[in-house]
């Protein structure tokens, strides 16, 4: 008969007492897992403000993280995973403004929503270099183009429920909102380097622009 502990109105065995522990080590294993895993990301995202993404290499990040590059492929087994992962975590940052700007009692016009998604990936200049990365690469693994899709879905999401809650029909507002946020994503793409003066030149124009789409949508809107 195995020993007997009785601790308060529980009684546990010595096997019930190497389960718990070895349970234990594994959410311990697994909480290091991770804190490694955001100590290079955010050495990534460091270096990432400073130069274009695309020009980090995976030697520079663990020269910024303090360790070598084969512990980086321990936790991200590739580059493209690890901008992945930098890339989901700057849109994180960014997710709990745009939902609020949706559910709250009043809700931001089509149109305030449109200049601050494109305000946010300008201001976030290695957020928008990832995105378009991810966006046109060919051959993307399979996980990876997974956690992408996951990761923009969240904005198709909240302007679903914006196009709803400003009359849209539910049966149909996916479809728009896809389309909005791909012209915007577009706008961005073809204007991000148009030749004028100086950045508050190339936003302003960029912002006329996203002003007569929003306004393009939300005439269709009330049309229907």
């Amino acid at each position: 008969m195995s020993e007997q502990f009785a601790i308060a109105e529980y009684s546990y065995t010595g096997k019930d007492i190497v389960k718990v522990t070895a349970q234990n080590f594994l959410n311990l294993k697994r909480k290091e897992k991770n804190a490694k895993k955001q100590f290079v990301v955010k050495a990534a995202l460091k270096l990432f403000a400073e130069k274009p993404f695309y020009e980090v290499s995976i030697r520079q990040v663990a020269r910024e993280a303090g360790i070598s590059p084969a512990t980086i492929y321990r936790y991200f087994p590739s580059q493209e995973e690890l901008f992945h992962e930098a890339f989901v975590q700057e849109i994180a940052s960014a997710t709990r403004e745009f939902r609020s700007m949706v559910q709250k009692e009043n809700p931001a016009s089509i149109e305030e929503f449109a200049v601050r998604f494109v305000d946010h990936l300008m201001e976030n200049e290695s957020a928008f270099q990832m995105m378009t990365c991810l966006m046109l690469k060919d051959g993307l693994a399979n996980q990876v183009a997974g956690k992408f899709d996951s990761a923009t879905r969240i904005f198709f999401d909240l302007f679903e429920q914006l196009l709803v809650r400003h009359g849209a029909k539910k049966d149909t507002a996916r479809l728009y909102s896809q389309s909005f946020i791909g012209s915007l994503a577009g706008i961005l793409m073809t204007f991000r380097n148009y030749p004028l003066k100086n950045k508050k030149a190339i936003r302003n124009h960029i912002i006329r622009i996203v002003k007569v789409t929003s306004e393009l949508y939300s005439d269709q809107l009330t049309t229907r």
